[in-house]
């Protein structure tokens, strides 16, 4: 048993995986700035967070992670409710075991979309506007598209089916449900 315990509090066996930035919303979020755009979250094992020179761990609460556009990650930690008790924790490092980091080495998925600065049609050939990025929500991206009004038009990829396109001036045709344009109005 102590073996196993020896990779969370001896920091010869630790990575710093970043630093608490902020909280987010009311009921104790909090947004995290790792070391590296590389690290992800391993959610199955504890993060400790250096308080007055003590490593303290902390497990992450279930389907609370989500990483935005500029690296910053926020998650939410089990035994933490309120701002009041993450306001306490802003500053601080926070450090995983070496053992259990995640390294992501995959190139940026935004990167390899191909489909940023076409022109978008509906079914009906309905100009919706262009592409102009894509939101990489884990499990829901979005497309971005922005009409002639430069009024923003969230697309969910899942909803999207690619119905043609014309990689030469830059288009394509997509299958959207009924009611989805309606939702961004």
């Amino acid at each position: 048993m102590k073996l196993k315990l020896n990779k969370y509090f001896d920091k010869a066996l630790l990575t710093e995986f970043g630093t608490i930035a902020a909280f987010k919303g009311t009921l104790g979020d909090i947004v995290l700035k790792p070391q590296s755009p590389d690290y992800e979250i391993n959610e199955t094992e504890p993060m400790l967070v250096e308080i007055d020179g003590y490593l303290v761990p902390f497990f992450i609460e279930e389907d609370s992670v989500f990483y935005s556009k500029n690296g910053d990650i926020s998650l939410k930690f089990d035994t933490i409710n309120s701002n009041s008790e993450t306001v306490n924790l802003i500053g601080k490092k926070v450090f995983v075991s070496t053992e259990d980091l995640i390294i992501n080495e995959e190139e940026d998925s935004n990167e390899e979309f191909k489909y940023i600065n076409y022109d978008v049609y509906d079914q009906t050939d309905k100009l919706l506007g262009k592409i102009t990025d894509i939101d990489d929500i884990p499990g829901n991206p979005l497309l971005i598209i922005h009409d002639s009004f430069e009024n923003e038009i969230l697309i969910p990829v899942n909803a999207a089916e690619i119905l043609d396109e014309n990689e030469i001036i830059k288009t394509i045709k997509i299958s959207i449900p009924e009611g989805l344009l309606t939702i961004n109005n």
